[in-house]
């Protein structure tokens, strides 16, 4: 066969193509073979762990709380629901309402003391959700999204928030599951019947073959190829399977964060997706803290109540795994002087475990802490890892290390089956976290 300059260029760079696929697919399978499902969840505007998951009790410069209103569930202390009328009580979630910390504390790990070494809107939830300031860097589920969703056709998706693949796969963003119910099939509703979409989708493909058949230019006839192909066949008939999947979905009323949630795991439960970054917000409380703050926080355990329980129930999600990551923009100080909090940036992070992944997560557990005593907000206590176990260690032991978003984010990588290849286009390689120590904290003991 007689090889032109321009078909041997050609071949050869399908070849090298074919190459570098077979390549990252075999270090993927290798290396990522168990990756769980993850949903990142932001709470927008920077929450207060002291009103949550770090209590302060004691001082009124920091919380109402008294040391004998401060709760436990296992090793996890928490501060109590805080009404408009400041009556104190639990955080009830569910149907059968039922104490947050106490219903799931077993998938539960949380991390105070974590600085994001930043008080700004802009920065904040980038350091969160990836473990670095740096721009262009992916999030946790971006990264997740990318080694797993190469296939999936909503690899990604994302409701609100910071969120970033890295350019490893698109992004897909909605806010409800009724949106995600529309995209999935625009036609399907309750004016039509069944029979009458299907005529006006057949009429239309007839449109779209004569639009195309008269096309004379090269490139609209390429563009009406790809409408086509996009309209009809597999394709089509992927979407529909998504569609029938959505249209069984339901969250949890009143709740966004829940009702996004719901279309995520019922994706998740298509093959649909593998990652998403949710937000839920109400929580930049420069002024009336005590009145606003609390509301916010219920309605974020409220949300991760429905996506702990639904993902737990439903059989594909439960046997892959879920982890759930819960973090925010940064911290918040002492009161202002109009009953307020201000920007401050130590804060905590959550993560949760569901189905196969509550194994790797563990939970019940509390790593690192702080201290009321920094001049504007809770300071961060020291850490180090003795004996498998990440510890608190005395400010002056030369050992010790602050945690950071960064040794979070290290540390999730490796439980939830993250590891580097030997491929150059490896994204772990492409997206180090640099840390130190360089080993990931201990998050199950």
């Amino acid at each position: 066969m007689d090889i032109s300059r321009r078909r041997f260029l050609l071949l050869s760079g399908s070849a090298a193509a074919t190459l570098t696929v077979s390549l990252a697919g075999r270090s993927q399978q290798t290396c990522a073979s168990s990756i769980p499902f993850v949903i990142t969840v932001q709470a927008s505007g920077a929450w207060d762990p002291t009103f949550l998951v770090d209590p302060v009790a004691d001082n009124a410069a920091f919380t109402p709380f008294t040391a004998a209103q401060i709760l436990t569930a296992g090793q996890i202390r928490y501060a109590p629901f805080v009404d408009n009328q400041g009556a104190f009580s639990q955080y009830m979630v569910g149907a059968t309402p039922q104490d947050f910390f106490v219903k799931h504390q077993a998938r539960l790990v949380v991390v105070n003391g974590v600085d994001n070494a930043t008080v700004s809107h802009d920065v904040g939830p980038r350091v969160a959700f990836v473990g670095s300031n740096r721009d262009g860097q992916p999030t946790l589920s971006g990264l997740v999204a990318g080694i797993q969703g190469g296939s999936m056709p909503l690899a990604m998706f994302v409701s609100g928030g910071y969120a970033s693949t890295g350019g490893l796969v698109p992004i897909t963003r909605g806010g409800s599951l009724t949106l995600l119910q529309g995209l999935a099939d625009p036609n399907r509703d309750t004016i039509h019947s069944t029979a009458c979409n299907d005529l006006i989708r057949a009429a239309t493909r007839e449109r779209d073959a004569r639009l195309a058949a008269a096309a004379t230019l090269p490139r609209t006839q390429l563009a009406y190829q790809q409408i086509l192909g996009a309209r009809s066949g597999a394709l089509e008939d992927r979407f529909r399977e998504i569609a029938d999947v959505l249209q069984r979905a339901t969250g949890r009323t009143g709740n966004g964060l829940a009702d996004a949630a719901s279309g995520v795991i019922a994706l998740m439960n298509a093959g649909a997706t593998a990652a998403a970054h949710l937000s839920t917000g109400g929580f930049d409380t420069h002024q009336g803290h005590d009145t606003n703050h609390p509301g916010a926080l219920a309605d974020l355990l409220e949300g991760l109540d429905f996506i702990i329980d639904a993902a737990a129930a439903d059989p594909v999600v439960s046997a892959r795994g879920l982890v759930i990551v819960v973090g925010s923009d940064f911290g918040r100080t002492k009161y202002n002087d109009g009953g307020g909090k201000d920007h401050w940036p130590i804060t905590s992070m959550m993560a949760i475990g569901v189905g196969a992944s509550e194994a790797v997560i563990g939970g019940g557990r509390v790593i690192g802490g702080t201290a009321p005593t920094g001049q504007n907000g809770v300071e961060a206590l020291p850490v180090k890892v003795v004996d498998g176990k990440t510890v608190v260690v005395a400010p002056d032991d030369p050992s010790g290390f602050k945690l950071t978003p960064a040794h979070v984010h290290l540390a999730l990588r490796s439980v939830v089956g993250l590891c580097e290849s030997g491929s150059a286009t490896d994204p772990l390689r492409r997206f180090p976290l640099i840390v130190s120590p360089a080993e990931p904290i201990p998050l199950v003991s």
